[in-house]
């Protein structure tokens, strides 16, 4: 961290009323020398001369004060937008967060025609993911939910919706597609989960994942889109997991 960055930081963590002194006083300090300076060199015995240091004490004190004062103000609108990004999303994976799921896909719901469907949702669940916990420990289950959504992020398009919404189940809303697109990218993420195993180091442990698809259909609500993949999740569970389910 630099020495700007530094004040920055310090400066930004003291109370408003000690922040305002100390800018009152830096401005005071750099007046009053300025002031002396130019009239033991110019001289003041003009109003002229007077309008003309006066101005130039306001103009070389106010600089820095604005330009320290407007980095300040960026770093904060810098600080709140990062805190914004990180409330609506997963700190494990980076995906979407529930409540962030939720709201997206409903403003994607509402934007699309009442006479079409909005695309298809994927309902996605770890498989064994306790026995994974117990066997590995908390640190290789919490690898493998990262490595997941890694998966899932590179396995659909910019307009597709992905989240975690609970310990090892994620969501993946894909915008506009029918149900051959969804089963291939159903399949990519089948596919692509069984060498996570490998790739953290896991002997002879091969990671796997069920899901089920839903195809959304006109006037359906999120909550009933949902309800259907999970049908097809369970059923994707019940046949012996490592599979995809759909209707």
């Amino acid at each position: 961290m630099n020495i700007y960055n530094l004040w920055m930081t310090r400066f930004g963590a003291l109370s408003p009323l000690r922040q305002v002194a100390i800018m009152v006083g830096m401005a005071t300090i750099s007046s009053v020398i300025l002031a002396v300076s130019a009239f033991f060199v110019i001289g003041l015995q003009t109003p002229y001369r007077v309008a003309a240091v006066t101005t130039g004490i306001v103009v070389l004190v106010s600089l820095p004060l604005g330009a320290f004062l407007v980095g300040l103000n960026y770093k904060l609108k810098q600080l709140a937008e990062q805190l914004d990004l990180d409330s609506r999303r997963d700190d494990l994976t980076g995906l979407l967060n529930r409540a962030e799921f939720y709201l997206q896909t409903q403003q994607l719901f509402a934007r699309s025609r009442p006479i079409d469907s909005a695309g298809a949702l994927l309902y996605i669940d770890a498989d064994y993911f306790k026995a994974i916990n117990d066997r590995f420990g908390h640190a290789t289950g919490d690898g493998v939910i990262h490595e997941l959504g890694r998966v899932i992020k590179s396995s659909i398009g910019e307009r597709d919706l992905a989240a975690r919404i609970g310990g090892e189940e994620f969501t993946v809303f894909l915008a506009d597609a029918d149900l051959g697109r969804a089963n291939w990218i159903a399949h990519k993420i089948l596919i692509a989960t069984r060498a996570i195993g490998r790739e953290l180091g896991l002997e002879r442990t091969t990671i796997t994942v069920s899901i089920g698809i839903s195809l959304h259909t006109p006037g359906q609500s999120l909550e009933e889109t949902l309800a259907i993949a999970d049908k097809y999740l369970y059923s994707a569970k019940h046949q012996g997991r490592n599979r995809v389910v759909y209707g």
